[in-house]
């Protein structure tokens, strides 16, 4: 299996007049992973407004990716849907920081989570009996648990993260994000 690579660019600007901060985030580049990480919901214009309001919800995990489709929400499923980038206004600097350390643990959980499952067996089998529960599995595999995980980060917010004893990334002073993992 390639290597996960995610890398997020971020711009914090000061909203002029209005006493709050924009915070701007986008997936920059990408390897083995759908660049689409970020969950929206469109909801209906409300009087006198005319058009459809997209609102940002959350970091996809991997049941958004599979379920939720990309730029549009499909008439037949929720109004969900994925894009690459968020655009969001935050009125304490503070609530912004901490905005920006959830959603770069939330990118982390989900580069995770999308190695676990791969990891998971195809084919599942457990025998119940009154005394003993007994699990097996035909290609699992725990190699992902043993795992060493590095990461550096800059004073600036940069974010990096690896899940992987042979991959190393380090984030540099633009305040991007990037987020690897492979699996032996």
């Amino acid at each position: 299996m390639s290597q996960r690579l995610l890398t997020v660019q971020k711009r914090i600007t000061e909203v002029t007049g209005e006493g709050s901060h924009r915070l701007q985030m986008w997936v920059s580049s990408y390897q083995d992973i759908e660049p689409e990480v970020f969950v929206y919901q469109r909801k209906p214009a409300v009087y006198p407004e005319t058009e459809d309001q997209d609102d940002y919800v959350n970091v996809a995990n991997a049941a958004d990716i599979e379920e939720y489709p990309v730029d549009d929400p499909d008439p037949d499923l929720p109004p969900f849907f994925r894009l690459a980038s968020i655009d969001l206004l935050f009125l304490s600097i503070d609530l912004l920081d901490r905005s920006v350390t959830t959603i770069a643990s939330d990118l982390r959980n989900l580069i995770r989570n999308l190695d676990l499952l791969d990891t998971q067996a195809d084919e599942y089998e457990t025998v119940i009996t009154s005394e003993v529960i007994e699990s097996s599995s035909s290609s699992y595999s725990s190699s992902s648990s043993s795992s060493s995980s590095d990461s550096t980060s800059d004073n600036s917010g940069g974010f990096s993260s690896s899940s992987s004893s042979s991959s190393d990334s380090t984030s540099d002073n633009s305040g991007g994000f990037s987020s690897s993992s492979s699996s032996p």
